[in-house]
């Protein structure tokens, strides 16, 4: 489902005006060729199931949970629940890129944006995690791969900013 964000967003940005269609003209056609063919692989990469291709056992059962079948089948319920969710993700995603597109607008200092938005999602991932993780043992750092872990995302992270 997460494919159908960028067909999403420009549905979005052509109703509040941000964006002009311009049917009769090429660049107009390619936009809505582009949002078909997006939509069109997200709904076949959604519903075709092709073979099976095991290159190696990780001894992993994901289906199975503590002895009970933890599968799509059980309760149409929430499957429904769960492809609700998953729709409202995009839409709300696609909101936050049109909403940061008329942002960069009227504020143009993208990289101070940027760490704002940045800081303020680390607070409400600290604020989450207190919240859902209350036994202190589990946030200290060993040496295992929770450690391994974290100094990955940050060699990666550091990265990523040099490379720009």
């Amino acid at each position: 489902m997460a494919n159908l964000v960028p067909a999403i967003t420009f549905v979005l940005s052509i109703s509040i005006g941000l964006e002009k269609l311009g049917i009769r003209t090429r660049a107009g056609k390619a936009k809505v060729l582009g949002s078909l063919i997006g939509i069109g692989g997200a709904m076949i990469l959604t519903f075709y199931r092709g073979v099976e291709i095991n290159i190696w056992s990780t001894n992993i059962n994901l289906i199975h949970s503590n002895g009970h079948v933890a599968s799509l089948h059980a309760d149409p319920g929430k499957r429904f629940l769960g492809a609700l969710f998953a729709l409202g993700s995009c839409f709300g995603y696609a909101i936050w890129l049109v909403i940061q597109a008329k942002m960069s607008e009227e504020y143009p200092c993208q990289f101070s944006s940027t760490a704002l938005m940045c800081v303020m999602g680390a607070i409400q991932a600290v604020v989450f995690a207190l919240c859902m993780e209350k036994d202190w043992s589990q946030w200290k750092l060993g040496w295992n791969i929770r450690l391994l872990t974290v100094a990955y995302s940050y060699i990666y992270d550091g990265e990523l900013i040099d490379d720009h």
